[in-house]
């Protein structure tokens, strides 16, 4: 029962997520940004295209109220992608006013299929832990 709760939780999660960056790109309020850092991870991917690295980027922009949030991103290019996201670097932030942490930079509709194959993920894993396994049905009792 635990382990169906948790695979539950974790599915609305990856639901949220899947879902949530896209309705942040459409309907969130836009902010002017900085990038305050940018880092490659690791090395070489090692996929079917060469020479493709994932960056880390942290920005920060300003909400309405003045005051300052901070938010990360995960991008994936090759090694001349960092060019065009550089520290200092002006970037636009759609964010929720009322929940800046959700947040995101440069959203492009590339990234809604990631997202959607998220979604369809966490859907599926808060759905299927409650369904019955073929072949576990109550055995009838002999009736006399």
């Amino acid at each position: 029962m635990l382990a169906r709760l948790l695979l539950t939780c974790l599915g609305c999660i990856l639901v949220i997520w899947g879902v949530g960056m896209p309705v942040v790109a459409l309907f969130g309020t836009e902010s002017v940004g900085h990038i305050t850092h940018v880092r490659r991870q690791l090395g070489d991917r090692g996929e079917a295209v060469p020479n493709r690295y994932g960056y880390s980027i942290g920005y920060e922009f300003r909400l309405p109220d003045g005051s300052l949030a901070y938010g990360t991103t995960h991008r994936v290019g090759d090694y001349f992608s960092p060019k065009y996201l550089t520290k200092g670097r002006t970037v636009k932030v759609r964010h929720f006013s009322w929940l800046p942490a959700f947040s995101t930079i440069d959203w492009s509709w590339g990234a809604a299929i990631e997202n959607l194959i998220v979604a369809a993920v966490g859907s599926l894993l808060a759905y299927l832990p409650w369904t019955k396994k073929p072949g576990t049905r109550k055995k009838r009792r002999p009736t006399h």
